[in-house]
């Protein structure tokens, strides 16, 4: 099985995204046990950080957004915050995914955020949600 760092703008975006677009493709492969995602208390924060702003509120209302957060976390693989990495990016906010996928055996990081798909990583495959989701074979609209 893929297991996978995914960065929290994507999950956002999966929360927010139609059903069929790449990033809410891969929420379902995690929620049906096809694609082990990787999580961290810090991970796990800054996503509840950012669907708890007002700009997500009617995304998030009537306790959807606690309960995409509960689903994930559920079905994701737990692991403690990582010690800083030796990867650094653009965005010093980034380099904690890469620190928990350098630690741990991940086949990727998935992100659409330039500071990620542009750091400079032999051994570690960042790939854009659409990436992994055609990889994966996983159905879209389009």
């Amino acid at each position: 099985m893929t297991r996978v760092v995914i960065d929290p703008g994507v999950l956002v975006s999966a929360f927010i995204s139609p059903r069929k677009a790449a990033p809410a493709l891969l929420v379902d492969a995690v929620l049906d046990g096809s694609l082990d995602v990787l999580v961290c208390p810090a991970l796990i924060g800054e996503l509840t950080d950012v669907l708890g702003r007002e700009k997500f509120a009617k995304h998030a209302a009537e306790g959807r957004a606690a309960a995409f957060i509960a689903a994930l976390s559920d079905r994701a693989t737990m692991t403690e915050d990582p010690p800083a990495g030796t990867v650094k990016t653009a965005d010093p906010d980034d380099d904690y995914l890469l620190a928990l996928a350098e630690t741990h055996d991940v086949d990727a990081v998935v992100s659409g955020d330039p500071h990620l798909l542009d750091a400079a990583l032999s051994e570690l495959q960042v790939l854009t949600p659409r990436e992994l989701a055609d990889r994966l074979g996983l159905a879209s609209a389009g």
